[in-house]
C-alpha cells in the first residue's frame, strides 16, 4: 500500500474498552467521505474482549492492520506504533472510548484540502450519554479559524484531545507523540505543530465522549503531570531554535500546570512560591527560567499514582 492507495488512516490504542468499542467502531467504520479508509488497531494487553470485539466489528474490512502488544508499552508509544504503520495521505487518531460523529472526517479532510492545512482540529463534548446513544449523530454547523503558523494557533486554542486529521507525512516526521509523556494529548499536537505548514481549529464537536468508566481523564494529577511534561520537554528539546514569543507562551502552559498540581496536593497552596511564580508569568511573559522548571520537574516526578 501507498499514501496514493489509502486516503485516511483510522489509528486507535485500545486497552480494555470492550464497553465502548461496539458503539465506536459502529461510527467509525461507518463514517462518509472517505474513498479508501485504512484502519490500524493496536491493543496494549487488554484484559477483557477488547481484541475480540475488534476482529469481530472489522471481519472482511480492507485495509485492517491489528497489532497485539506482548507487554504492556503505555499510550504515547502505542501511538506512535501505530502512526508508524499508516499509509494514508492523512491520519486520523481515535480514543477507544470516543465516538466520531459520522460527516467528521469527510468535514476534515474537505478543510485540509481546500485550505492546504496540514492539521486540523475540532472541538469535543463530553455528553454523559450512554455510547450507543452517540452513533448516529451529525457535526451540524460550525465556523473555523485557519493559522498559517500551525504552532502559534496551538499555542493559543485548545488543540487536545484525540480525533484530530493531520498530514501522515507531517506526523511521522514530527515524531508522533512525545514517549516520555504517557497521555499524549498535549504532547501530540505540540510536536506536530513544529513541523506543519498551516493548522486548522474548527468551532464543531468532532468527538463525542460517553459517560466516562475509569478513564485517565478521571486522575487530574496525571493531566497536570502530562502537561507540565509535554511543555517542559518541548522547550528543553527546542531551546535554541524557538522564537522567543512561542517559548514565553509554552513556559507560561508549563508553569500552569504547575500551579494546577500545587493546588491539588498543597494544603495552602496560596503560600506556596509556586503562585507568585503562576502570576509573575501571567503577567509580565518571561522568557522560560530553566531552574525553575527543573525544579518543577524533580516535584512532578516525586508524585506518587502517576504513570510513566
Amino acid at each position: 500500500m501507498s499514501s496514493q492507495d489509502i486516503d485516511v488512516s483510522f489509528v486507535m490504542t485500545v486497552y480494555n474498552k470492550e464497553y465502548y468499542l461496539p458503539s465506536v467502531l459502529k461510527a467509525l467504520l461507518n463514517q462518509s467521505g472517505v474513498k479508501n479508509p485504512e484502519y490500524i488497531f493496536v491493543d496494549d494487553v487488554s484484559s477483557d474482549r477488547s481484541i475480540e470485539i475488534i476482529r469481530e466489528a472489522t471481519k472482511g474490512v480492507p485495509n485492517v492492520q491489528i497489532v497485539v502488544n506482548e507487554k504492556n508499552q503505555g499510550i504515547s508509544r502505542n501511538t506512535n506504533k501505530a502512526i508508524a504503520l499508516a499509509h494514508g495521505e492523512y491520519t486520523r487518531l481515535l480514543d477507544s472510548d470516543d465516538i466520531f460523529p459520522l460527516d467528521s472526517t469527510e468535514i476534515l479532510l474537505d478543510l485540509a484540502k481546500s485550505n492546504h492545512a496540514d492539521m486540523v482540529y475540532g472541538c469535543f463534548t463530553k455528553t454523559g450519554e450512554e455510547p450507543e446513544e452517540l452513533t448516529n449523530r451529525k457535526t451540524g454547523d460550525f465556523t473555523y479559524k485557519y493559522y498559517p503558523d500551525a504552532l502559534d494557533g496551538v499555542l493559543h486554542n485548545r488543540f487536545i484531545r484525540m480525533g484530530q486529521l493531520i498530514k501522515t507525512s507531517v506526523l511521522q516526521t514530527s515524531g508522533g507523540a512525545d514517549e516520555r509523556v504517557f497521555i499524549q494529548d498535549e504532547s501530540l499536537p505540540l510536536r506536530v505543530a513544529m513541523k506543519a505548514q498551516g493548522a486548522i481549529k474548527m468551532s464543531a464537536n468532532v468527538v463525542l465522549v460517553p459517560k466516562e468508566k475509569g478513564n485517565f481523564s478521571g486522575n487530574k494529577l496525571q493531566l497536570d503531570n502530562d502537561r507540565f511534561m509535554a511543555y517542559y520537554f518541548a522547550l528543553a528539546d527546542n531551546k535554541d531554535t524557538l522564537p522567543k514569543d512561542k517559548k514565553a507562551l509554552m513556559y507560561k502552559r508549563a508553569v500552569s500546570a504547575y500551579w494546577k498540581m500545587v493546588k491539588k496536593t498543597h494544603k495552602f497552596p496560596y503560600l506556596h512560591w509556586g503562585f507568585g511564580k503562576y502570576l509573575y508569568v501571567r503577567l509580565f511573559k518571561p522568557q522560560p527560567h530553566f531552574y525553575t522548571l527543573q525544579k518543577m520537574y524533580g516535584r512532578f516526578m516525586g508524585l506518587e499514582n502517576i504513570r510513566r
